[in-house]
């Protein structure tokens, strides 16, 4: 699975942050439902190095803390083995000395497996992690991110992977999930226009035509070869409202005979902080290369695991250069839909 976050995520990735912390709101309303207990597990999946979420668990806790001061409250960072686990770990440290004193836990696996043990999560939470893909959905010819690419047959098959993903990842977690316990998903999506991270609908340039118009410049200067070209792919895939609703609508559905319910959902646009402080210092050089390391955390493995770390570095290199030749042609505009699911009995 081609999935892996740059070390130092966390600072690189200020836009991950304001997409949390709009979700604060539906993440309080989450832990102000939860039934009493002497106990509550509360997990966070896909975290990276955690650096984002330190605050919005900050609130969590203080939270259900003021709700049930007599119940013990355990904290788990969960992601993949290639994760920079040690940063997440002590981001989560960052917990134990403030009251309610939590027990603190890192789940060194992919959330595409088991977690926990069957009904053991009060409140489970994801940001910005569950549009990755658990395997290739065959091969993209002609560009590197498939909603850009303008193949039918590819987007038809990623659509379906994508679909076959979600509701397996849902799954998961409703046998996870206590009765009573709750879900917030916070995921990068694609709005009923068309719009996702990394397009705005044309306000500015699509940073995906983008990487791949440098991709596929390094093969023609042959650079890269054309397997290597054909390789590199961003396993992703942003889900439209609809799409995430779906397993949850659908009776038949593992998840929704395990008991999980759809509470609410919303769709929110996050603006991209790096351009917000360019329209108000003009700081070009700062400007293109913030905004390349955004991008970079999350699509750099990418191209190095098709042809090398210095192709990979190539790629930002270029891409910073473009963004500093045109500044005001450039935004990484958040498109999020945030899903709150409870399970019943």
């Amino acid at each position: 699975m081609a999935i892996a976050m740059t070390t130092g995520y966390s600072a690189q990735t200020e836009g991950a942050l304001l997409c949390i912390e709009a979700a604060s709101d539906w993440a309080l309303t989450c832990v102000n439902q939860l039934p009493v207990s002497d106990s509550h597990v509360l997990i966070d999946y896909g975290a990276a190095d955690g650096g984002t979420a330190v605050g919005l668990w900050n609130q969590i806790l203080d939270r259900l803390h003021a709700n049930q001061p007599q119940a013990h409250l355990t904290l788990i960072g969960n992601d993949l083995p290639s994760n920079d686990n040690v940063a997440l770990a002590e981001n989560l440290a960052l917990q134990i000395p403030r009251e309610p004193k939590p027990t603190v836990l890192v789940s060194a696996r992919s959330f595409y497996e088991p977690s926990v043990g069957p009904n053991t999560i009060s409140f489970g939470f994801s940001a910005t992690a569950m549009h990755w893909l658990s395997q290739s959905p065959g091969p993209l010819d002609t560009h590197t991110h498939v909603l850009a690419s303008a193949d039918a047959d590819a987007l038809q098959r990623f659509t379906s992977q994508a679909l076959k993903d979600w509701t397996y990842v849902l799954e998961l977690r409703s046998r996870e999930l206590i009765v009573g316990g709750r879900l917030l998903t916070v995921n990068l999506s694609r709005d009923h226009e068309g719009r996702y991270l990394g397009h705005n609908g044309g306000e500015t340039r699509n940073v995906h035509d983008q990487l791949h118009q440098i991709w596929r410049g390094l093969a023609d200067e042959g650079v890269i070869n054309e397997e290597q070209y054909r390789s590199g792919t961003v396993l992703n895939f942003y889900k439209s409202p609809d799409e995430f609703m779906a397993p949850l609508k659908d009776e038949s559905s593992a998840p929704y005979r395990n008991g999980l319910r759809l509470v609410d959902e919303r769709t929110v646009y996050v603006k991209c902080p790096y351009r917000r402080r360019w329209n108000e210092d003009g700081d070009t050089a700062t400007f293109a290369a913030g905004l390349m390391a955004t991008i970079r955390s999350w699509s750099r493995h990418s191209f190095a695991s098709a042809a090398g770390d210095k192709a990979a570095d190539l790629v930002y290199e270029r891409l910073q250069q473009r963004i500093a030749d045109a500044p005001s042609e450039w935004s990484l505009d958040y498109v999020e839909h945030h899903q709150m699911m409870e399970k019943v009995a």
